[in-house]
């Protein structure tokens, strides 16, 4: 069985963790500054939000930032 390629497997790591269909565009994440009602879009995630989309949205806590950034990262080494 073919091993599907890089950007592949990290949007099925991604759907499998957070439920999201699509790569969250990691690069464009800013640090949340104040006080922000919202949850991790981690599935079961209860540590407070740091990190939000360009929108606004799709909340991250510090841990998981710092994961979906690795993961991101990695995918691109295997893919280049």
């Amino acid at each position: 069985m073919a091993q599907a390629d890089p950007l592949s497997r990290l949007k099925e790591q991604i759907r499998k963790y957070t439920g999201l269909t699509a790569i969250p565009d990691i690069a464009r994440y800013r640090r949340i500054r104040g006080v922000k009602d919202g949850y991790c879009i981690f599935i079961g995630c209860t540590e407070p939000i740091a990190w939000e989309d360009a929108g606004g949205g799709n909340f991250l806590c510090e841990g998981h930032y710092l994961t979906v950034r690795r993961w991101v990262d990695e995918a691109r080494s295997g893919y280049l």
